[in-house]
């Protein structure tokens, strides 16, 4: 005895049909109703879709192979405790001149020659 096909792969070959029929009317009276220079656009646009699918496919393909490869990688490791990056601060130079001394000269050895100088600090929120 054979057995049924089940409803959904009937249905699914059935909306396959259905499909293949629509197209195959639509290039029909698309291609009737065109003028020949856009039914040379429209077929030279098809060739040049058709010819950049496999390279797309290939990247694509590539690209998810690089991906499993990196994640066995990334798996394979030994997670250790994360840990915080190093916080570091680095302190601006003190401008040329800060002392606020003004020099007519134009000399650079001059300007950065100036000594450490004191800072004064303003404590925001505390006692006055």
């Amino acid at each position: 005895m054979e057995q049924e096909e089940a409803l959904g792969t009937r249905f699914k070959r059935f909306i396959l049909m259905i499909v293949i029929l629509a197209v195959i009317v639509f290039v029909v009276v698309v291609t009737q109703r065109l003028s020949d220079d856009a039914l040379a656009l429209l077929v030279g646009l098809t060739a040049g879709i058709a010819a950049m699918t496999p390279g797309l496919l290939l990247i694509g393909w590539l690209w998810r192979r690089q991906e499993v490869r990196l994640q066995e990688r990334l798996s394979a490791q030994p997670m250790g405790a994360p840990t915080t990056p190093p916080v570091i601060v680095v302190a601006p130079p003190m401008l040329p001149d800060y002392t606020g001394r003004r020099s007519n000269t134009w000399d650079a050895n001059a300007l950065w020659a100036s000594g450490p100088t004191e800072r004064k600090f303003t404590v925001v929120g505390g006692e006055q």
